[in-house]
């Protein structure tokens, strides 16, 4: 093992929950926690693939971005640090980002070499997962380490026993 743990928060009861078990392994294994969250873009600013000549491959156009974006990551920031205070965190590195969550916290595990990334799940069902989309789900599909949803009721089944 490496030795880090990407744990991605939205400050979701669902997310805490994650962030309790992440906490948790980053302790049993003295590995790195870094505590992540991902301010999505405005729908309008999504990359979307541009127009290409003939023969030549599409290019994702730069997001669009407005005045939205530095106020989107100082929230980012004072959530993150509201998260991590309520979980009595301590050491552990604390990271926001802008774009889509899942893309983000795959290269932000990438990039940092993660062994694993903690995520909550929101317990939706599966119709509203597929029509709604789920950030879990596509982190399962694009990201290059073991990726944990922690369901709903885990911690609190794990306190009764």
């Amino acid at each position: 093992m490496n030795g880090s743990i990407v744990c991605g928060v939205d400050g979701s009861p669902d997310s805490q929950r994650a962030l309790g078990i992440a906490l948790e392994y980053a302790q049993r294994l003295n590995a790195r926690l870094i505590v992540a969250h991902v301010a999505a873009l405005p729908d309008a600013a999504i990359p979307a693939y541009a127009y290409a000549p003939m023969g030549r491959p599409p290019m994702l156009r730069p997001p669009i971005t407005d005045g939205r974006t530095e106020a989107d990551l100082e929230a980012s920031e004072a959530l993150l640090e509201r998260v991590a205070a309520e979980a009595d965190v301590k050491g552990a590195e604390l990271r926001t980002m802008l774009g889509l969550p899942a893309e983000q916290l795959a290269e932000l595990a990438d990039d940092v070499e993660a062994d694993l990334i903690v995520v909550g799940s929101r317990g939706r069902g599966a119709f509203k997962a597929a029509f709604l989309g789920s950030v879990s789900n596509s982190l399962i599909g694009i990201a290059r380490c073991p990726v944990l949803v922690v369901p709903r009721g885990v911690v609190e089944t794990a306190t009764a026993a």
